[in-house]
C-alpha cells in the first residue's frame, strides 16, 4: 500500500512500533519464565540481543522509507524542499560518475539547478535509507540527516548503539560467547523502545507540520 496521506503514514509508523514492542515484551516474559533454568535463560537472553538489533535496523529502515514515500507522494517541486530532500532528489535525477575528473560531467548538476528546480521532485524512497546491515551511530546520523529530523536526542545514545546494541549483536552473530542477564536485556529493551518512539514522533511531527518544506 502506498503512503499517500498523513493518516496512512501515522498508521504505518504506529503499527511498526506496536508489534515490535509486543515482541520484545513477550521475549522478556519468556526469559523470566526460565529464570530457574540458567542455560535456557542465557540462550534466550542472547537471542534477545540479536532481536533487539534486528528491530532497531528494521524499524529505522521501514519507517524512514515510509516517511520519504509520504513526502514523494505529495508531489512537491524541487524548489519547495529543504536541502536534505533536495539533495536526495538531485542524486536520483542526475546520473554521473562520481570518480570522473572531467569538469564537463558536473555540468549535469548545474543543469539540474538551472532547469529542474521548478519540476516535481524525485525522491528515491525505496533506496535512500541504507542501513548497510550494520546500523552504527555514524550510519544512523546520516539517515537522520537525509530525513531532516533532529539528531541531538540520540547523541547520548551513541555508545549504547555502537557498543551495546551493534557490538554485542556482532559478537553473537560471529559465534562468540557472550553472557547476558535478564536485567541487562530489559534495560536495553527499554532504551531501544525510547529511541524508536522518539524516531517515530519526530517523523510524525515533521510530516504534519510540513517541516520538510522551505518556510
Amino acid at each position: 500500500m502506498k503512503i499517500r496521506t498523513f493518516d496512512e503514514l501515522s498508521d504505518s509508523l504506529a503499527s511498526e512500533l506496536a508489534w515490535r514492542k509486543k515482541e520484545l515484551s513477550d521475549l522478556k516474559y519468556f526469559i523470566e519464565q526460565n529464570v530457574s533454568f540458567s542455560f535456557r535463560k542465557q540462550v534466550l537472553s542472547r537471542c534477545g540481543i540479536s532481536i533487539l538489533y534486528a528491530h532497531w535496523e528494521g524499524f529505522v529502515k521501514l519507517c524512514g522509507s515510509n516517511f520519504l514515500e509520504y513526502i514523494a507522494m505529495q508531489r512537491h517541486k524541487n524548489n519547495e524542499l529543504k536541502k536534505n530532500l533536495l539533495t536526495l532528489s538531485l542524486r536520483n535525477s542526475v546520473n554521473f560518475s562520481e570518480k570522473t575528473k572531467k569538469s564537463s560531467e558536473y555540468e549535469k548538476i548545474t543543469n539540474f539547478f538551472l532547469n529542474k528546480m521548478d519540476s516535481r521532485s524525485s525522491i528515491p524512497f525505496k533506496t535512500a535509507i541504507n542501513t548497510e546491515s550494520n546500523l552504527s551511530s555514524k550510519i544512523f546520523k546520516e539517515i537522520v540527516w537525509c530525513l531532516g529530523i533532529d539528531y541531538s536526542p540520540f547523541e547520548t545514545k551513541e555508545k549504547f548503539i555502537d557498543s551495546r546494541l551493534l557490538g554485542r549483536r556482532n559478537h553473537i552473530a560471529h559465534g562468540q560467547k557472550l553472557n547476558v542477564n535478564l536485567n541487562e536485556y530489559d534495560e536495553m529493551r527499554e532504551t531501544l523502545i525510547e529511541m524508536m518512539t522518539n524516531f517515530k514522533t519526530q517523523l510524525e511531527n515533521c510530516a504534519i507540520n510540513k517541516e520538510y518544506l522551505i518556510n
